[in-house]
């Protein structure tokens, strides 16, 4: 079956000398909301098995750890849905992209904020009503230190506690009646160009999130604190020799392209890895029957990729690990020495398919790049990479070797100026939420155009 791409968004690009500042996520842009079939999605004999679904709380950024978004609940159907009406509103009072899933946990909703970064509890029992509003008066200065708006994009509730992130660089803990603080951690520098806006996950009594700044340089990682004290656990690299990387001996990952040691020194330019980016700026998802939590890493940090020749690792890669240790178990670079800025920021939803009739535990990434990749979660093999949008940098992803094959008109170069390159760097897809629904064999997903 052919796929039917929603949009074509195409970019020139020219490089100078110096790494460059993005604005890819902060330009106006239409909301649109697609659907597509996993046959539309390069899976022409697949089916969703039961969907893992919330119920009437929604507890974390992606409705359940395994990133679906899917609920269960069933009040609302295609027959009455044309005749809902707004029921309550509130003022923020914060100007700025509202990027977070609002929790729901009873019969509480809790929203938080772009900057400043409020975390505001909603009576659901009195709707328009706050019950508390919780104002961690973050530093100022970030809002200056930071790349692509100053978005929040969530938060996590699990034992009592609402978790999330500030821009600033802190982490914090909120009693979920009270509002009252439990406990805050720093983490991150604003002036090391590293601040935090993503959604934590909670696993295993661990809250796990990354942090942005890819453009600014910094050396992207991810991280762990204890639930309850807000006590750093694990820090793992994305960039930089093994040991950082927390790549031991249990580290297999599928393709001999991504096999070797210190791949995340070797592959760049003397000590430029160090300014690597590769950080984790949206979602992190998790398998609780292999226990291993997925998420993607950006682009390298300079721009310019005359300036890091290399494959640049592990940027641009999509990791598996064990949320206890923060070892990894594989790892996927879907673009070596990215090119375009496409990164593998997307969620990976986790699903299980029935594949030819053969049951697959699999991961769902719709990429920037234009692809979607089917992944064997356990090993990290690509079963399918089909384009759901126009692309024409790569004809198509190898699933024997996982590279992608490149169109090398389409590579950019200083110097020199590349046209019509597709998708742009603002992606098929961006950080827009994805889900899965079994019902309707669907992976549905939500996406911006120019």
């Amino acid at each position: 079956m052919t796929p039917k791409y929603s949009s074509q968004v195409c970019s020139k690009l020219a490089y100078s000398s110096l790494p460059l500042a993005s604005t890819r996520r902060t330009n106006a842009r239409r909301l649109l909301a697609g659907a597509l079939l996993l046959c539309g999605a390069g899976l022409p004999h697949a089916a969703i098995a039961e969907t893992i679904q919330t119920g009437a709380n929604w507890t974390t950024a992606g409705g359940t750890p395994q990133g679906t978004r899917f609920s269960g609940l069933g009040d609302i159907t295609p027959s009455n849905v044309s005749t809902l009406v707004e029921e309550f509103s509130y003022p923020t009072g914060t100007k700025g992209s509202h990027q977070g899933s609002p929790l729901v946990v009873g019969s509480v909703m809790y929203v938080v904020t772009p900057f400043p970064n409020k975390l505001i509890a909603l009576d659901l029992k009195n709707p328009g009503t706050a019950l508390w509003t919780f104002n961690p008066q973050p530093a100022g200065y970030a809002r200056g230190l930071t790349c692509c708006d100053i978005v929040n994009r969530g938060a996590a509730y699990a034992n009592g506690l609402v978790v999330y992130n500030l821009l600033d660089g802190n982490a914090v803990a909120v009693n979920a009646t009270t509002g009252q603080q439990v406990w805050r951690t720093k983490v991150a520098d604003p002036w090391k160009g590293e601040t935090l806006n993503t959604a934590p996950i909670i696993v295993n009594n661990k809250v796990i999130f990354g942090s942005s700044g890819s453009e600014m340089g910094v050396r992207g990682s991810v991280r762990a604190l204890d639930l309850t004290t807000g006590k750093l656990l694990w820090q793992a690299y994305s960039t930089g020799p093994d040991a950082d990387v927390k790549i031991d001996s249990n580290f297999h990952p599928f393709y001999s392209k991504d096999q070797g040691p210190d791949l995340g020194t070797k592959t760049w330019p003397g000590t430029m890895w160090q300014v690597g980016g590769a950080s984790s700026w949206t979602w992190i998802t998790y398998d609780p029957d292999l226990n291993l939590i997925y998420y993607g890493t950006s682009q390298p940090g300079t721009f310019n990729p005359d300036l890091r020749p290399g494959e640049n690792k592990w940027a641009a890669t999509i990791f598996a690990r064990n949320p206890d240790t923060g070892k990894a178990v594989w790892a996927y670079q879907t673009v070596p020495h990215d090119n375009w800025d496409y990164d593998a920021t997307s969620e990976n939803t986790v699903v299980d398919l029935t594949i030819n009739g053969v049951p697959r535990k699999v991961i769902a990434n719709f990429h920037k790049n234009g692809f979607n990749y089917i992944l064997d979660r356990a090993t990290g093999e690509v079963i399918s990479a089909n384009p759901f949008s126009f692309a024409n940098w790569a004809t198509g992803i190898n699933t024997k070797t996982g590279l992608p094959n490149i169109v090398p008109e389409k590579l950019t170069h200083e110097g020199a100026v590349t046209n019509n390159i597709c998708p742009s760097a603002f992606g098929a897809k961006d950080w827009e939420y994805q889900g899965a629904n079994s019902h309707s064999h669907l992976i549905l997903r939500v996406f911006l155009l120019s």
